[in-house]
Parts: structure tokens; sequence; C-alpha cells
């Protein structure tokens, strides 16, 4: 009965070592979604759809791309949606808007934005052909202390059974 119960404690432990990791990970929203300060006074929006080739040079749509507007001294995210498309309300001026994902070179169009406005602004991006990480960079390390926590333990319970 001893026997039986020192596998299960094994994996209990690696089941709680595993939770304890995951704790911190960040839950990310796979909805498009803007983040900027509200505007005073008017403004206008803009809108568009980021495109690109994926690896069998199909043309597409990019999801979850950030397409940043900034003027100098204040600056605008939204995120693309599913669909590749965005869209933000900017306050009036002039801003540079900025596409930059993994994978594709970064690509920036300058628009004027007046009072009551709409503009479209489309971006084709281009591969850079660079290699895109397969995990988020903390990925990695959890994995690694995964292995390292069970590769102790199995070392340990090995251990154990010698010594009965």
């Amino acid at each position: 009965m001893v026997s039986n119960m020192r596998p299960l404690s094994i994996l209990v432990v690696l089941t709680l070592v595993a939770a304890a990791l995951f704790v911190g990970v960040t839950v990310v929203s796979a909805q498009g979604r803007t983040e900027q300060a509200p505007s005073q006074g008017g403004g206008g929006l803009l809108r568009g759809y980021v495109y690109g080739f994926n690896m069998w040079d199909e043309f597409i749509t990019i999801p979850w791309a950030p397409v940043t507007a900034t003027n100098g001294q204040l600056s605008f995210v939204a995120y693309t949606g599913e669909g590749g498309v965005y869209e933000m309300f900017l306050p009036v001026g002039d801003y540079n808007v900025t596409v930059v994902t993994p994978g594709y070179k970064p690509t920036s169009m300058d628009v004027s934005v007046s009072d009551g406005s709409a503009s479209t602004i489309n971006f084709y991006l281009e591969q850079s052909h660079l290699p895109v990480p397969e995990f988020p960079l903390g990925t990695l390390s959890i994995i690694m202390i995964v292995a390292l926590t069970g590769a102790l333990l199995a070392k340990r319970a090995t251990k154990r059974r010698r010594h009965e």
C-alpha cells in the first residue's frame, strides 16, 4: 500500500508545481481591442485592415497585430481582430501609423485627422523571413523548471526504492 502512494504523491507534487507556475500567466483576449486616452475636443475615425502572406504564400488578413498611431506626444494602439480589421478614434492632428508584428517587416503610413473625418488605411505587410519564436519568452523557463522538478522527484523516488 505504501508503494502505491509514492507514484500518486509524485503526481500530486508535479501537478501542484505546474499549477503554481501557471498562476501568474496572463490570459490574452482573442478579440481586437483599442487602448487609448479619451480625446479632448474633436477628432476622427481611423480604420482599416492588415494583410500579409502566410508561409504558403496565401494572401490573408493578420489577426492580433498592434496598430500604433503617434503624433510625437500621444500614442494610441488598436489591435486587429480575428478578421484583421482595426479601428481607433484619434484627436485632430497628424499621425504616423505603424504596424509591427512578428514575421513581417514594420510598415508605416502618415495620416491627417480632422474633426469628423473617417479615414481608411490598409496595411500590406511583407514577410521579414526572420524566425518567429514558437513560445512566449517565459514559457521556456517554465518548461525547464517543470522538467527539472520531475527529474528530481523521479531520482528521489528511485533512491527511496533502493533503500527499502
